[in-house]
């Protein structure tokens, strides 16, 4: 499961309407005074043979404090209309998986089942698994964006039945390599924190010459202004990645998904992406509450955030190098300015040791030796961590998909 731009979303949910109608906002918000209480719910089940998970939390606020408040202790369960019952529990604080291993099944009906801690049960309509779509390629190219910045385009080419409507969100998980581009093999030490003050030179003790970061989609990826021809959908663009982007500085791996989904689902993420997108919700019209397919099994009325989704997916994954698309270019820069290189000197007139001070601070690394490059400076070219340590960006640990070839 993941997050999708949660913060907003939710936001976007309180405030949108499948039906637009002008409103009092405010007037609605007085009353549903407790605005926390609006269970939120993250939900989606795929033919995917895994642990599933159920992500509970309550709203956000409109007063000074905007978090959000993860529902915890509460029983979640997932029922089909043959009678098997998946129940979930509670592996982190509102995050709920599957105790088994289990998928949806075409031509089967799945609901959602929630009764939280104060004893409200909630459940879902019940949703049934659209047919597949089948991924044939995921590819990167290079090109231009809608506004003429050149970079690198992530694409997909899909087979579906000639009949069949390709309704299709997709998410997507980008890792990419960083070098630190001012490392050394070695580090400063400091031997002796009282004067006259000592200082030395040690191996690291870690890998922070290259490093890997992984971030996750935060926006809705749907299907639209689709080329297709017969039976195929092609180059359905997820991505688009400026040139200048330092995440394709060496390289760079995507891992998409891809989520077949029936009209409703369509229908509800699809309002949600154009009420998320806009500068200010509450501009122009002043839109109702978007209503999903999970209610109170007491309270009709009462206002439950999100959508019960059963999807076919499918994923795929690729790799790139920089120069796999700009060959003899320039690498973006770094995301650290790291042409400022700084020699502090082992005593201040004033007192004190602005060298001491400096690795104290764990702020600067040792970049070389000051041969003389900074007049009346210490023994040390210093930089920031950043440019020179890369587990300040991503992690040091090599993933396990991971592969150069």
């Amino acid at each position: 499961m993941k997050y999708t731009k949660p913060f907003l979303i939710i936001l976007s949910i309180l405030l949108l309407s499948s039906c637009i109608e002008e409103i009092d906002t405010a007037t609605e918000f007085q009353a549903n005074s407790q605005i926390g209480s609006f269970l939120v719910v993250e939900a989606i089940l795929t033919n995917e043979p895994k642990r599933h998970e159920v992500i509970l939390s309550r709203g956000i606020s409109f007063g000074n404090d905007s978090t959000q408040a993860v529902e915890s202790n509460a029983t979640v369960s997932v029922v089909d209309d043959v009678g098997n019952h998946f129940s979930y529990s509670e592996i982190v604080p509102g995050t709920y998986a599957s105790n088994l291993i289990f998928e949806a099944v075409e031509g089967r009906k799945y609901q959602l089942h929630i009764t939280t801690s104060e004893g409200k049960t909630y459940q879902s309509d019940e949703e049934v698994l659209p047919s597949g779509i089948t991924v044939d390629r995921l590819y990167a190219e290079r090109s231009f964006d809608d506004s003429d910045n050149e970079g690198v385009g992530i694409f997909l080419d899909v087979f579906k039945e000639p009949e069949q409507v390709p309704l299709l969100r997709y998410e997507y998980e980008e890792t990419y390599k960083i070098i630190a581009p001012l490392w050394s093999p070695l580090d400063m030490v400091l031997l002796n924190p009282d004067p006259p003050y000592a200082f030395g030179l040690v191996p690291r003790e870690q890998e922070e010459r290259v490093c890997y970061a992984t971030e996750l989609s935060n926006t809705i990826i749907q299907t639209s202004g689709l080329n297709i021809t017969g039976e195929s959908v092609e180059k359905i663009r997820v991505r688009f990645i400026a040139g200048d982007n330092y995440m394709i500085s060496h390289r760079y791996s995507i891992l998409v998904t891809q989520f077949v989904q029936d009209q409703d689902a369509f229908s509800y993420y699809r309002a949600l992406e154009k009420q998320s997108t806009s500068e200010n919700v509450f501009s122009e019209v002043q839109p109702g509450f978007i209503e999903g397919n999970i209610k109170n099994n007491v309270d009709s009325d009462e206002m439950v955030i999100g959508y019960f989704e059963v999807s076919n997916s499918t994923r795929q994954r690729i790799f790139f190098n920089y120069e796999d698309f700009f060959p003899n270019r320039d690498l973006p820069p770094y995301p650290i300015n790291c042409n400022f290189l700084g020699a502090p000197p082992v005593i201040d007139p004033g007192g004190g040791s602005p060298l001491a001070a400096a690795i104290e601070s764990g702020a600067f690394v040792y970049v070389r030796d000051n041969n003389g490059e900074v007049l009346e400076g210490g023994p040390y070219m210093t930089a920031r961590r950043e440019c020179g340590d890369c587990t300040v960006l991503g992690s040091n640990i090599v993933p396990e998909f991971w592969r150069e070839d």
